[in-house]
């Protein structure tokens, strides 16, 4: 279903369509931008065919990779997986160390892609930036759907060693270290050092030195040292619906009012909601946005299910217009908003993942800095307005000032086809009041 309108603001570009091909010949294609990702100078993206429609005589592929290396250019094919891997994690990591703890010259940015396996398999792939392959790093196989849905670099602060995290089902939390000497650039451990746990991790988050992850219904917390350990610190205290993936967009965010950091999170699900939590009050949650009351307010009914920030939160500096955008009373400028993806249903079957009701629109969320005030904005497509459904992922240009990128689609547990889209906008249009 269609969401109620709000007045076209000039800005919003379409700058991906799926079925073009490449200056190769290429297809790209997809239902999804799953992720959005700049690196070294360029914008990649990480197409999927969760739910494609296959038709006689299509390619075998599943998951893509693509990258643009400027605003005016094309899309080109970077990475092709088969059908058995129908959607990839995509990820930028940067090194300060290496695995001796000795610090680099420069810091190192890794690019990670860690496809979903029908078979079981657990990788990561780590893109080599002077020839433009990609190396494969097998962490083990497991007996259902393998994949990462998360990556993160944490410096342990009892040892001092910088370590990149990966988030698996469903063979557990795996990390490594940076060495150049070895193929795909990084280290990886034998074993994991979590396990045992059936969700995804979701998102990790470093918080005032600890890092942190989500894996529905918890919040762990690792206890850094020569043999670190995780340790459950926080258990979401409503009822979580089954096809909920619990919270989602792990940050950390300045305590409002004093000094350090707090948890930002956002709960998929009928209790669709942003708190934040704060491990110096014993991981206290504070309700910053009932979602959902808000969706009633803004659109005229009530959805009875949601989901914020499918990628995560992204940090957007406000440029400052002159208007509302910037504070409340829109006299600041330069404020770090917080951008990210929104989507919702008004089906009434909810105890699976619905597959009906969901809005047309690709809408999205901001948060302002003191997290009291939030807006809700959309993509303003020309007419007659593409079924968008959701933004997944959000990016700050690369190489525009002042640009950013969306992109999204979700089929919603139904057959789709060329769905994935990505559009542009100057941030001014994005912050635009509705």
């Amino acid at each position: 279903m269609s969401s109620p309108g709000t007045s076209p603001e000039p800005g919003f570009r379409r700058v991906f369509h799926p079925g073009v091909r490449d200056d190769r010949g290429q297809l790209l294609g997809g239902t999804e931008v799953l992720h959005l990702v700049a690196h070294r100078g360029r914008l990649f993206c990480s197409l999927s065919y969760k739910l494609h429609a296959e038709q006689p005589g299509d390619p075998p592929i599943g998951s893509q990779i693509a990258v643009l290396d400027h605003a005016a250019g094309r899309w080109q094919l970077d990475r092709e997986y088969d059908r058995a891997q129908w959607r990839a994690t995509l990820e930028s990591v940067t090194f300060t160390q290496d695995r001796h703890g000795t610090p680099l010259a420069q810091p190192v940015s890794v690019l990670l892609a860690a496809p979903s396996d029908n078979r079981g398999m657990v990788c990561v792939d780590s893109r080599d930036d002077r020839t433009g392959t990609w190396t494969r790093t097998q962490l083990g196989t497991g007996a259902t759907a393998g994949g990462i849905r998360s990556f993160f670099v944490h410096r342990d602060q009892v040892t001092g060693q910088e370590r990149v995290f990966a988030g698996t089902v469903p063979i557990g939390m795996f990390s490594g270290t940076y060495d150049p000497d070895v193929p795909g650039q990084i280290r990886w451990d034998a074993r994991p050092e979590l396990d045992g746990y059936h969700r995804r991790p979701m998102a990790f988050a470093e918080c005032n030195g600890q890092l942190y992850t989500t894996i529905k219904p918890d919040m762990w917390r690792r206890i850094d040292g020569p043999s670190p350990r995780w340790e459950k610190v926080y258990t979401i205290p409503v009822p979580v619906i089954i096809p909920s993936c619990g919270l989602r967009g792990l940050t950390a965010v300045p305590r409002p009012g004093g000094e350090g950091q707090v948890l930002l999170a956002s709960l998929e699900g009928d209790h669709c909601r942003v708190v934040r939590i704060d491990p110096e009050d014993g991981f206290r949650e504070t309700m910053e946005l009932q979602v959902l009351d808000l969706l009633g307010e803004r659109w005229g009914s009530r959805p009875t299910y949601g989901v914020v920030a499918y990628d995560d939160f992204t940090p957007v500096v406000d440029p400052g217009t002159g208007s509302a955008t910037g504070s409340a009373t829109g006299s600041a400028t330069g404020q770090t908003l917080l951008l990210s993806g929104l989507g919702a249903t008004y089906s009434t079957k909810v105890d699976w993942h619905p597959p009906d009701g969901w809005t047309d629109d690709a809408w999205y969320l901001i948060r302002y800095p003191d997290g009291r005030r939030y807006d809700v904005r959309r993509i303003e497509a020309p007419e007659p307005r593409p079924s968008l459904v959701v933004v997944r992922s959000i990016a700050v240009s690369p190489f525009e000032p002042g640009t950013l990128y969306f992109g999204g689609y979700d089929p919603n547990a139904k057959p789709a086809r060329d769905t994935a889209w990505v559009y542009s906008a100057p941030i001014g249009a994005a912050l635009a009041p509705a």
